[in-house]
């Protein structure tokens, strides 16, 4: 069986200025995926009323910017953008997943046939929150004791648990 629990943070005043800051390099990376899968999807569609096939030439069709594409260009974001190593590799590609899932609604449709609408670009302040998905694990960036939250980068961070969490249960993700 399958629980989500929501708990509030603390977190202290510099730690928020760093969460806000991961958010905006986050909302930042999501927009320019999000453009690179426009601007391909202008470059290899033709306006069948206003050019000919015949005598226009179409030039080079660039390849698909699919997940794993972008997934794996984050070596390079990396390297043209040092900020982006501060982030964990693992909330950068959730937060590719976000994209690939809102794309996937858009242009596939669903078993009834209705799809989503066009995935928007975020505005400033609108992507709200950080995934983590892996929590209390060998490897994992974040921990949780019960009573706070580890992270690595950010420190010790105080949680309000409001609800306690079942004894045989454990945490998978924390968003």
């Amino acid at each position: 069986m399958i629980i989500t629990h929501c708990y509030k943070i603390k977190p202290t005043p510099e730690q928020s200025v760093k969460i806000d800051y991961w958010l905006e390099l986050l909302r930042r990376h999501y927009n320019y995926a999000l453009g690179q899968r426009l601007d391909w999807l202008n470059r290899t569609r033709c306006q069948v009323d206003r050019c000919l096939l015949i005598s226009c030439p179409i030039g080079e069709i660039p390849s698909r910017p699919d997940y794993y594409f972008q997934q794996s260009a984050l070596k390079q974001t990396k390297k043209l953008f040092p900020d982006y190593k501060e982030i964990y590799s693992e909330v950068q590609q959730i937060n590719l997943q976000r994209l690939d899932k809102a794309w996937k609604r858009w242009l596939i449709p669903d078993k009834k046939g209705k799809r989503g609408g066009r995935p928007r670009f975020k505005k400033s302040g609108k992507l709200r929150s950080l995934c983590f998905s892996r929590v209390n694990h060998s490897k994992a960036a974040i921990k949780f004791d019960g009573k706070q939250i580890i992270i690595s980068r950010f420190g010790t961070i105080p949680v309000i648990v409001h609800r306690p969490i079942p004894d045989s249960f454990t945490i998978k993700t924390a968003t």
